[in-house]
């Protein structure tokens, strides 16, 4: 046989063996290890899962060389008792690594660097209560073996949360990555807990969109991360705003309704536990440089079936256990703005720089007995960018009717900020005025509170608009009726000085906003002769503790 004869032939039989082991290969891998690869998957899913999953795969491709398994269009489907999908996972690949071929598949243990998910586009109902699991009775994949995974990638991902099973166009959706490190599947034991088979789990949503069931509110979070083990979250640059104008928005809702934007720049939650939709603890929150921009718009009526609970009658009626140690805010801004009935004027409460803490925020009996019965809020702020305003809130967290007292003072600014309300909301603006002094307590329920206010002022003028008289000459004589009856100064020249009385019957359809306002409005009226005084101190040129100025120790004197 010639030379050339035998290396056509030798060539012959090099390609049909490599075909012969190609098509090997191919019906290798089709029938067996993707059939085992499908099998035990989607028998590990089934196990954990108590509606049916279905699990696909097109394609496994081996690549010896770079110690690498491609899985290929990978698709994961959570069927309902009506055959309809209520949760779905796809994967374009999913490619598994290793280092070495002895240390990865050697005597049952399954030994990879790395599992990587890219660009998993996954589908979830928002009420996880729909994704029914149960507890472990048998080990992971049966314990016929080990897996063992250094780290579990999730990159580029895209998750969309829906309400209905018939409208998945969602409410939520958002980027995300996750990371596991760590992860070990031991033969032969039932995992309880997540930190039975990782080390570490991180997951982080991007761009994150929330549409409120109202169908008028949105949410907006560049940046949500969840460190499961150390049940840390940490929220980066989120806004929570209406769809629409605020005169939109009160057009639409046809009722007075509070337009509120809010722009937070981080928010940290710590030690986290929860428990499904039924209890949630928080050990502190962190919170900073926050924007609250409320808008309210009076021309458009209160509906009288409404009724606004305060802050404890709102734990007591929730469905959820909750458990808050501590709430620290840093840096808040507040406006409120308030179109007066009649008018398209904007009246404007500022307080600037608010630093805060609420602490023991809970409606859990084992928390209040261990904590004491006081929720507690203290804050201060910059009353109009001029007066530290400072006020301590303490609720009782045992009241039937939502008892709360409150302790505060205003350091010295002048009376005339306050026109960017008062003069928008009243036929009346401060022309002069300057605050000396300023304590205020008073406490009371969801309906009614009463106290005192100790206001010490000066040069004190006010004039009243033409709202009240067409005619000028009109209005200048009632502004200086006013300005002879009112004292222009507490206390007077004589040395008495007027304890005003806080006393304010609240409109329960209003805001706990409009509460705390209108009653130190009262304190304030009844401090300047609009209504009836507390009483009447005469004061000595000593110094005063400060529990004299906060109402104690002081002896009574009628008008």
């Amino acid at each position: 046989m010639s030379k050339k004869r035998l290396f056509k032939r030798t060539g012959i039989v090099l390609i049909s063996v490599t075909v012969a082991l190609f098509i090997a290969w191919q019906l290798l891998k089709e029938f067996k290890i993707k059939a085992f690869v499908v099998e035990s998957i989607h028998t590990e899913l089934n196990h954990y899962f108590v509606d049916s999953v279905h699990f696909q795969i097109e394609d496994i491709s081996v690549r010896f060389f770079e110690k690498k398994i491609v899985l290929e269009k990978v698709a994961v489907n959570l069927i309902a008792d009506q055959k309809d999908t209520i949760a779905s996972l796809e994967l374009p690949d999913l490619n598994i690594s290793w280092d070495d071929y002895w240390k990865s598949f050697n005597n049952q243990l399954y030994k990879f660097n790395s599992l990587e998910l890219k660009s998993a586009k996954l589908l979830l109902p928002l009420d996880f209560e729909k994704i029914k699991r149960k507890k472990a009775s048998r080990p992971s994949f049966d314990g016929k073996f080990e897996l063992a995974i250094k780290e579990l990638i999730v990159d580029d991902g895209e998750i969309l949360f829906y309400d209905q099973l018939n409208q998945k166009s969602g409410r939520l959706n958002a980027d995300y990555k996750l990371v596991a490190q760590n992860l070990h599947f031991k033969k032969g034991e039932i995992p309880e807990k997540l930190q039975d088979v990782a080390k570490d789990i991180f997951l982080e949503f991007h761009n994150l969109t929330y549409f409120l069931k109202d169908d008028l509110h949105k949410v907006d979070i560049e940046t949500l991360s969840f460190d499961l083990f150390k049940q840390d979250i940490t929220l980066i640059s989120s806004h929570f705003r209406p769809i629409y104008s605020p005169d939109k928005f009160a057009e639409l809702k046809e009722e007075q309704a509070n337009h509120i934007d809010i722009i937070l720049d981080s928010i940290q939650l710590n030690e986290i536990n929860w428990q499904g939709d039924s209890m949630i603890s928080v050990h502190n929150v962190f919170a900073k440089n926050i924007e609250l921009n409320v808008t309210k718009d009076k021309n458009y009526p209160l509906p009288d079936d409404r009724f606004v609970p305060v802050l404890v009658e709102l734990l007591k009626n929730s469905d959820v256990s909750i458990d808050v140690r501590e709430c620290v805010v840093q840096n808040m801004n507040l406006s409120y703005y308030e179109i007066p009935d009649g008018s398209e004027e904007i009246g404007l409460v500022r307080i600037a720089n608010i630093l805060g803490v609420i602490e023991n925020i809970t409606n859990r009996k084992d928390s209040v007995d261990k904590y004491g019965t006081d929720l507690i809020i203290k804050a201060n702020g910059d009353l109009y960018d001029e007066g530290n305003l400072k006020a301590e809130i303490r609720y009782n967290l045992n009241s039937n009717y939502g008892y709360f007292s409150v302790r505060g003072s205003l350091e010295p600014m002048s009376i005339s900020a306050i026109n960017q309300y008062m003069s928008k909301s009243y036929p009346v603006e401060i022309s002069s005025g300057t605050v000396d002094e300023l304590y205020f307590s008073y406490s009371g329920g969801n309906k009614a509170v009463s106290g005192e206010m100790r206001f010490k002022y000066s040069d004190l003028k006010i004039k009243f608009h033409k709202i009240l008289n067409e005619e000028e000459k009109g209005d200048k004589a009632l502004s200086w009726l006013a300005n002879v009856a009112l004292p222009q100064q507490n206390p007077r020249d004589n040395g008495r000085f007027r304890i005003g009385k806080i006393e304010f019957n609240r409109d329960t359809r209003k805001s706990m906003f409009s509460y705390w306002s209108n009653s130190l409005v009262s304190g304030f009226q009844s401090t300047v002769g609009i209504g009836k005084a507390s009483r009447i101190e005469k004061l000595d040129k000593k110094e005063e503790s400060i529990w004299q100025k906060i109402g104690f120790g002081k002896d009574e004197e009628s008008e």
